[in-house]
């Protein structure tokens, strides 16, 4: 995914918002920028997903803070 000159890679893809929210929070105090994209579930009886995609060039630093975590 590009956006305003930046190749975004998902690093990970959370079960629900509050999951993909603590993600992004964790990464973010780390000074890199996170974007969420929701994952639209047709069955209702399961929660919509989060993809958490960050810049290429921070791919590595964000999983290891995703471990971390």
């Amino acid at each position: 995914m590009k956006g305003n000159g930046v190749m975004w890679t998902s690093v990970y893809m959370a079960r629900s918002r509050e999951k993909a929210e603590l993600l992004r929070n964790a990464i973010e105090e780390k000074n890199i920028i996170v974007m969420l994209r929701c994952i639209r579930v047709p069955d209702k009886a399961v929660e919509d997903c989060y993809e958490i995609l960050v810049p290429a060039a921070e791919l590595e630093e964000a999983l290891d803070i995703i471990i971390d975590e």
